[in-house]
């Protein structure tokens, strides 16, 4: 069961406003409705919480539908956005859309509001806000817009304004950008998802000038008009919040939940490739959990079963660093985000480790203990209580098809009483203001700080308010309120190049702050720059590190030597961050100056710095680049160096069958041969055969052959072979299918080398072979036009069960274009693509087969089998199985109608990331999968048992099919009881 439309919409939770495309029940067999949501007057008291909190509900429907954001202004009322437009969004700006903007305000201070206020209407697609700078800030998708209201009398001063556009619409349903959040540099924040591709810039720019980029994290800033990509990466980035050092935090769905959002960081992608093809390496989630037990996300709901041992589920939504006043300490500074599956709120907890944290575990925090509790966002208020706010709708999100709009609740969550709010900060002088740097509720401080911002923009702050804060800043020793004064004077344009390059000696968080702030005004003066080197030799702290290699990418590439020599001086190769961030900021160099990059990989103590230098120098097949890693494999001695290089060399000649050997290998490879590493005599070997070495090429025939040597090895010259397209491969290939410890990864590479003899040979043993052996055997038979031939053949004869071919391999033989082959198909199989009309009568007579109470006898032991055989290949269920396509535990897949509508007819709709990609090569193969990974010299295609690198030079042609890599008519070639038996496991 490869990949269907269940990876095109999103089997996987693909988060936000709605995860998952919720299909609509055929009209013969209604689906069951789930229950009522919990009564609006019970709602709150139904939630669990800690001893010592208590929940209210804020507001409800119908005062709130569809609230998907909110925020404060700074007289403590809240803004809520009405979304209405989910999922169906307006594409004709022309005409009025159906989102609002609300402002609740609660004048009693009970918790409750008591005033509701319609700001705006009528507004399109908006799914993100924040306030401030004389109005509002929204996301609506493919804009962002300002709304002004600068005499705040709460009515706006005309149409929204757009500031920015680009971000796609056309091609996603939830993927969209949300989380606006002012930072404490004054920059507004947000987040993207991945399936919007999107081209950001003002309107009118031209595409070669726009942004592009898709998941990840995003600023702009309210007075200089700036547009800026932070980090990318992840899957459906939605919650971000900063805690007390100014760390930013992001979390997630689908992948890991929570990312710490380095500027300049390269995260993990659920799938595609970034724009930058030389980053190589990708960070990983900040986390040591996963809020997931590895079964069916249905199980957490009622909170039963590991699910909700573990938290509840992969889908989550919101993150607040509580930094309030009412809640207990011992909450303090914990990472909250709401979890969809769950129906509750996860707790994590930071502790500082090397240049960043980890998160741990911490227990849920809240229990809504109702199946439509869908919190989308999370954060603190004017009184230190926190808020939560609950689309309230079914599924396993929120529907394509079926959006519950009559629903949206807002609660209160306290630790007792909260104190009581006053009326209006802006009202407060400038002096009032800086007394707030020091409240313990932070969203005082930060409102403050975004008031003096907007006071300097104006031109009305005060003559003395940059020395007050200057003297704040000069009298404090705690790192933390150092770092709000220094925020503030950010805030008010009191940030000079020499405060910078003092506080550079201050405490880590300080220091990485004046690093990151000399950076973010362009080129920082020449003296910081030789602080920013020192800092880089010098430094003990890998936070202050941290910083400068991210400072690296923001630098010319002329500034960056001397930082980047001091920073890969220090060993850092156990730090989550350290590695990755300083090889981004390294990366140009190598192209720029090879042997200054050269000698940075000699000095270097981080590994994969000297690895990727290496790839970087021979990626594009550089001659210069070649010649120039050998003479530093010939020059140094240091066995870990010469691995790491020869790692590089190999990886940068990826996907190339023979290049031009530098002058200097065949000296070089024998001091190679002599090492005591077994790790750099076997990268020699695989490098030197891609150099045409013959020594080279012996030496991995005798390590394949060797049947005393490491099967792995083994398994890894083979391939090396394959790779070089030995000639006298196949003959060899034929011998070991024989040994078992390679057979497999024979039976593989026999598919890349076209041999007459080669498909008798295979299928002469094929009764022998085991049942996991049988389907890589039948892959390669129907990767070439001979050997699919004799395939067909022996098929018929009965040699080769005809169960034996799978939906998928049949379709493989329909994509060869040779009519011998097209002929005997259709003898043996008979029609490949059935009608449209075809498909539905099927689904309607699996329908009948498929009753529940048959489905309630399946054998699940047997269904189990029957998935290993048919769909582990490409699918993860419950921890097992292949990565092609996405992991099937989180799915719809109780409903059988869903099931049915992607197994029968899985190509009806399919994200163009999972297109089938059909490659001929000139010697007659014939490859489909999915590409995951292409530059100009090779593609790398992910199939259902292995990824195939090809070279650019050997493809004849390459063809984008409209289908799902998931093929049709996967249960038509099953035995009923098998059919039964698989569908019934696949719904347990």
């Amino acid at each position: 069961m490869a990949v269907s439309r269940w990876m095109g919409r999103g089997l996987v939770a693909l988060v936000a406003v709605g995860l998952l495309s919720a299909r609509s029940p055929g009209a013969d067999a209604p689906a069951p409705q789930p229950p009522a949501p919990a009564p609006l007057a019970e709602a709150a008291g139904r939630m669990t919480v800690p001893p010592g909190f208590n929940v209210r509900l804020f507001a409800g429907e119908p005062d709130v539908v569809q609230p998907i954001a909110f925020t404060w202004d700074h007289r403590g009322r809240m803004w809520v956005v009405q979304c209405l437009s989910y999922p169906n969004w307006a594409m004709d700006d022309s005409k009025p859309g159906t989102d609002s903007i609300i402002i609740l305000e609660d004048t009693d201070h009970d918790g409750k509001f008591d005033k509701r206020t319609v700001f705006a209407d009528k507004l399109r697609n908006v799914s993100a806000i924040e306030v401030g700078f004389g109005g509002v800030w929204i996301g609506a998708i493919p804009y962002l817009q300002f709304i002004p209201d600068r005499d705040g009398d709460d009515k706006p001063d005309g149409p929204p304004e757009n500031l920015l556009d680009g971000w796609n619409v056309k091609e996603v349903k939830h993927n969209i950008f949300s989380s606006f959040t002012w930072g404490p540099d004054g920059w507004l924040y947000a987040t993207n998802g991945i399936q919007s591709k999107s081209a950001v810039g003002k309107p009118g720019t031209p595409a070669e000038k726009r942004v592009k980029f898709d998941c990840g994290v995003w600023r702009y800033h309210p007075t200089k008009h700036l547009f800026e990509v932070v980090c990318v990466g992840t899957t459906n980035p939605w919650g971000l919040d900063f805690d007390e050092y100014g760390n930013c935090f992001f979390t997630n769905c689908v992948i890991a939940h929570l990312w710490h959002a380095i500027p300049g960081a390269h995260f993990q992608r659920m799938y595609g490739q970034h724009t930058n093809p030389y980053h190589y390496g990708y960070m990983q989630s900040c986390a040591d959990h996963l809020h997931w037990g590895g079964g069916s996300w249905t199980e957490s709901r009622g909170g039963q079963g590991k699910h909700s041992e573990a938290g509840g589920g992969h889908a989550h939504i919101g993150a607040m660093v509580y930094q309030g006043d009412n809640w207990p300490d011992e909450y303090r500074g914990g990472l909250y985000t709401c979890n969809l599956h769950g129906n509750r709120v996860n707790h994590d907890i930071f502790e500082a480790k090397g240049s960043g944290v980890v998160a741990h575990h911490g227990k849920d925090f809240l229990l809504a203990n109702d199946t439509w509790f869908r919190g989308l966002a999370i954060k603190s208020g004017p009184d230190g209580a926190v808020y939560i706010c609950d689309w309230t709708d079914t599924g396993e999100c929120h529907n394509y098809v079926v959006v519950d709009r009559m629903n949206g609740r807002l609660y209160r969550v306290a630790f007792g009483t909260p104190s009581t709010v006053p009326a209006d900060l802006s009202k407060l002088d400038d002096t009032g203001l800086i007394k707030l740097l020091d409240h313990k509720n932070q969203w005082w401080t930060r409102t403050a700080r975004r008031l003096l911002q907007e006071r300097t923009a104006t031109g009305k702050l005060g003559g003395d308010t940059v020395a007050s804060l200057r003297k704040a800043l000069d009298v404090t020793n705690d790192p933390k309120a150092k770092l709000r004064a220094l925020w503030h004077l950010v805030a008010v344009d009191g940030v000079t190049p020499e405060l910078l390059t003092q506080l550079t000696g201050d405490s880590p968080y300080v220091a990485g702050w004046a690093i990151r702030l000399a950076v973010d005004g362009g080129r920082p003066s020449d003296a910081l720059l030789a602080r920013f080197a020192e800092l880089a030799r010098s430094s003990e702290s890998p936070v202050v590190r941290l910083n400068l290699a991210s400072a690296l990418q923001r630098l010319p590439v002329a500034d960056r030597w001397a930082i980047a020599e001091g920073l890969v001086q220090h060993d850092d190769n156990e730090d989550a961050n350290l590695p990755l961030m300083v090889w981004f900021g390294v990366e140009p160099l190598v192209s720029a100056d090879l042997s200054r990059a050269m000698a940075l990989a000699e000095k270097s103590k981080l590994k994969i710095v000297q690895q990727y230098i290496a790839r970087r120098a021979v990626d594009g097949v550089s001659k210069p680049g070649m010649e120039a890693v050998v003479a530093l494999l010939d020059k140094t001695s240091d066995q870990e160096l010469r691995k790491w290089l020869l790692v590089g060399l190999k990886e940068g000649l990826a996907g190339l069958r023979k290049v031009d050997m530098p002058a200097a290998w065949p000296q070089v490879y024998q001091k190679l041969l002599a090492s005591n590493r077994g790790e750099v005599r076997e990268g020699a070997t695989q490098v030197g055969l891609v150099f045409g070495d013959t020594l080279a090429l012996g030496d991995l025939r005798k390590q394949a052959t060797d049947a005393t040597a490491d099967p792995q090895a083994r398994q890894r010259a083979i391939q090396s072979l394959v790779t070089a397209k030995d000639a006298d491969l196949a003959p060899l290939l034929h011998k070991l299918l024989d040994d078992r410890d390679v057979r497999t990864t024979a039976i593989k590479a026999i598919a890349a080398v076209g041999h007459a003899d080669s498909a008798k040979e295979i299928i002469k043993r094929y009764g022998k072979l085991t049942v996991f052996e049988k389907p890589d055997a039948v892959q390669t038979l129907v990767s070439r036009p001979a050997y699919a031939s004799a395939l067909l053949d022996a098929i018929e004869a009965g040699t080769v069960a005809r169960a034996d071919l799978t939906a998928y391999s049949v379709r493989q033989l329909a994509n060869i274009t040779d009519a011998g082959v097209k002929a005997k198909l259709a003898k043996v199989w008979g029609d490949v693509r059935p009608t449209d009309k075809d498909k539905q009568q099927k689904i309607k007579d699996y329908k009948k087969l498929f009753a529940a109470d048959v489905l309630a006898k399946a054998d699940l032991a047997n269904g189990k089998g029957v998935y290993a055989k048919t769909c582990a290949a490409c699918h993860t269920l419950f921890n097992e199985g292949g990565k092609v396509g996405p992991d099937l535990t989180g799915s719809q897949r109780t409903n059988l109608d869903y099931v049915l509508e992607n197994v029968v007819d899985p190509s009806a709709q399919v994200a163009r990331e999972f297109r089938v990609t059909i490659i001929d090569t000139k010697d007659d193969r014939t490859i489909d999968g999915i590409v995951t990974a292409e530059n100009d010299k090779s593609v790398t295609i992910r199939t259902t048992n292995e990824e195939i690198t090809v070279p650019v030079s050997e493809i004849r042609k390459r063809r984008q099919s409209p289908l799902s890599m998931m093929p049709e008519g996967q249960l038509d070639t099953m035995p009923e009881k098998d059919r039964v038996d698989l569908i019934g496991y696949l719904m347990k």
